[in-house]
């Protein structure tokens, strides 16, 4: 019953969203960069064979190439055949979103035994940290987001249930969407360690020299990627932003540690007063304060402490590796140039939620207070990340 009403649910609040906004999922694409890539390569070609400039292209070599990590387009080709360009990518967001959902349930389920308070903290994570702007089109930035939310979740469910092959597997499709969370790797490997250790009893090196075919079909993957950027860039890591021209006419280029501290301020700005009758001023371009759209963050950080307090610790790796590896992600992200553009809800920091949320399942105190004292989190991170979204898409802030 509750892998139907939690996705059914989600799918409510973002029908009722876009009765306000006109955001339906028949809507056109008009940022359909990752169609128009499937597209090119059934007609045997890497580059567009022409410019669109309402697009983000890299230009290299006088070609057109689409600049982002391939595998929305892997995932649109058989959507290509039958739809040319007009691909359904608002529904496909929706779809995602929806096995996202289910996965997040069975997480939640393995990591606490059964489904009680499984709505606060599933829902919370979908609608009340910034996911809710991303989740309702599929422009060709939200809908790699979409996929790489839920591949992340299916990694870490995956490597809770000891299935390493396809924890991998999962963990290469969503680099192949933002390649930032390839930071994650250690963690996945750690929690597939753990589980191999109480299953068989083996040390680390043993269990990694027994099961080194886990990492043939991740493998098969990321060489598909390294293939594909040397054909196009003559780079096997190289996917194409660098060729981007709002990145070409700066000297520091796409990442840099001179945009580090500004965006760490961003990061931290509060809304300004200046709306009329008084209203607070929220910001939606690139980031603000953290705390107050992603809400789920101060949860990870009070699960997280009340974890280095307790005098058995099982889980004594990750609490370690989970918050170093959330840090690496953050600095990977406040050295880029931008942190996202025109937005509601950090959308950079979206990438992070699926590992923010098993650290919470992981590390939060099994008391019924702890989950009584997140709901006025979750209904701030909800309301904020609600009204937010339909106001920016109407263009109300």
């Amino acid at each position: 019953m509750e892998y139907v009403v939690y996705p059914t649910t989600v799918c409510v609040v973002l029908l009722v969203v876009a009765t306000f906004t006109g955001m339906w999922i028949t809507g056109e694409n008009p940022y359909r960069s990752y169609a128009l890539q499937a597209c090119a390569w059934l007609e045997g070609r890497l580059d567009l064979g022409m410019d669109y400039p309402w697009l983000e292209l890299a230009i290299f070599e006088g070609k057109y190439y689409v600049s982002f990590p391939p595998f929305p387009s892997f995932v649109l080709l058989p959507f290509a055949v039958v739809c040319g360009a007009d691909t359904p990518d608002h529904a496909l967001s929706v779809l995602f979103t929806v096995v996202g959902v289910v996965y997040a349930l069975r997480l939640y389920k393995m990591k606490t035994g059964g489904f009680d308070h499984a709505g606060q903290y599933v829902l919370f994570l979908f609608l009340g940290n910034g996911y809710l702007f991303i989740a309702m089109q599929g422009w060709v930035w939200f809908l790699a987001q979409c996929m790489c939310f839920t591949m992340s979740l299916m990694a870490l469910y995956y490597a809770e249930r000891g299935r390493g092959g396809g924890s991998l597997a999962c963990w290469a499709c969503a680099v192949g969407c933002r390649p930032m969370v390839v930071v994650y790797f250690p963690l996945l490997l750690l929690i597939l360690l753990r589980h191999g250790r109480e299953q068989t009893g083996m040390r680390a090196i043993t269990l990694i020299r027994s099961k080194w075919y886990w990492a043939v079909p991740a493998f098969c993957i990321v060489s598909v990627y390294m293939i594909l950027n040397a054909a196009r860039f003559g780079n096997p890591l190289e996917f194409g932003h660098s060729y981007l021209p709002e990145f070409m006419r700066v000297e520091e280029g796409q990442f840099s540690l001179s945009y580090l501290r500004k965006n760490l301020s961003q990061l931290l700005r509060l809304p300004q007063m200046g709306g009329e009758h008084g209203a607070l001023v929220y910001d939606t371009y690139d980031c603000m304060a953290f705390w107050l759209i992603a809400p789920i963050f101060i949860l990870f950080f009070y699960a997280w402490a009340c974890s280095l307090c307790f005098k058995h610790r099982p889980y004594g790796a990750e609490i370690a590796v989970i918050p170093l590896t959330l840090l690496a992600h953050l600095l990977i992200v406040c050295c880029h140039r931008t942190l996202g553009g025109y937005q509601f809800g950090n959308r950079y920091l979206v990438d992070m939620l699926p590992y923010v949320f098993y650290g919470v399942l992981l590390l939060k105190p099994g008391s019924e207070r702890f989950s009584l004292w997140s709901m006025p989190l979750c209904a701030m991170g909800f309301s904020i990340n609600l009204i937010g979204t339909v106001a920016t898409y109407n263009h109300w802030i």
